[in-house]
């Protein structure tokens, strides 16, 4: 076996513990550092200069972006958005609420994790906790990476409707992170879209549906968060909406032993 490929198992057997540690599935894919840094908008390449630091250049020119998920547990994803006596069951939405901060704590420790294992960068989970704080959605952009570029390059699945990353096995029931590294790993093709005439996603959310009449769909989703007021700043009823979901259809088994150049797929 290679340097690349000894490599690439190292990074899916940390993956594994890590999954296995917090009780969650996982997927983990492979993409090219330069590819997703040419992809981001301006603000965030900035923000991705400053994590990488000295190794800026040499990402650039031979780095990889480990792009991973922790996929929501069963049951979790039913709480969005129910009714109780006319009113959204508040209680119920904010066990969805308490899982989404869960996933991100998870996230970051796995990234730090797998980061100090092989001398790369982590990427934290996506800034939670400042939608009140903001004026514009455009101000959160520069404080974050976009996981869902890295995400989509390294296949864990495709840019659904409602600009979430789809997964074939798990729908949009997913967290993202990542870690910039220079560590050679064989790398993972991305997919084809898959969503098709579906328009679920946006049926289920007004601000999808009519997003081509409003001046920032994005800027109404977040004051919507805002107001919503559940104890992380979620919405999720567009995930729960998502065909592909397993809650509306039962996933194909997964099998672990895959090429090395697919996704990676933790085991239960």
């Amino acid at each position: 076996m290679g340097e690349v490929e000894s490599n690439t198992l190292r990074i899916r057997e940390l993956f594994q513990k890590a999954s296995s540690n917090v009780d969650l599935r996982g997927i983990l894919g492979v993409t090219p550092f330069r590819g997703v840094y040419d992809s981001l908008m301006d603000v965030q390449k900035q923000w991705v200069k400053g994590i990488a630091g000295s190794m800026f250049v040499k990402f650039l020119e031979s780095g990889n972006i480990i792009s991973f998920a922790f996929v929501y547990p069963e049951g979790v994803i039913d709480n969005i958005g129910l009714m109780r006596d006319g009113m959204f069951d508040k209680e119920a939405w904010n066990i969805y609420a308490g899982w989404y901060t869960y996933l991100n704590n998870s996230l970051d420790k796995a990234s730090s994790m797998i980061a100090e294992d092989i001398k790369g960068e982590a990427l934290s989970a996506t800034t939670t906790g400042i939608a009140s704080k903001l004026t514009h959605v455009s101000q959160y952009f520069p404080r974050v990476v976009s996981h869902r570029v890295h995400a989509e390059r390294a296949g864990i699945g495709w840019r659904g409707k409602n600009s979430l990353i789809v997964n074939p096995r798990y729908s949009c029931m997913i967290r993202l992170s990542g870690v910039i590294t220079d560590t050679p790993i064989v790398q993972t093709p991305s997919m084809k879209e898959g969503c098709g005439d579906c328009t679920s996603c946006e049926d289920a959310c007004t601000f999808l549906k009519h997003r081509d009449r409003l001046d920032d769909y994005r800027e109404q989703c977040r004051i919507y968060l805002d107001k919503l007021g559940l104890d992380d700043e979620v919405c999720g009823k567009c995930i729960k909406a998502c065909v592909y979901s397993p809650r509306l259809a039962n996933p194909p088994e997964i099998n672990v032993e895959q090429p090395l150049n697919m996704v990676y797929y933790t085991s239960p």
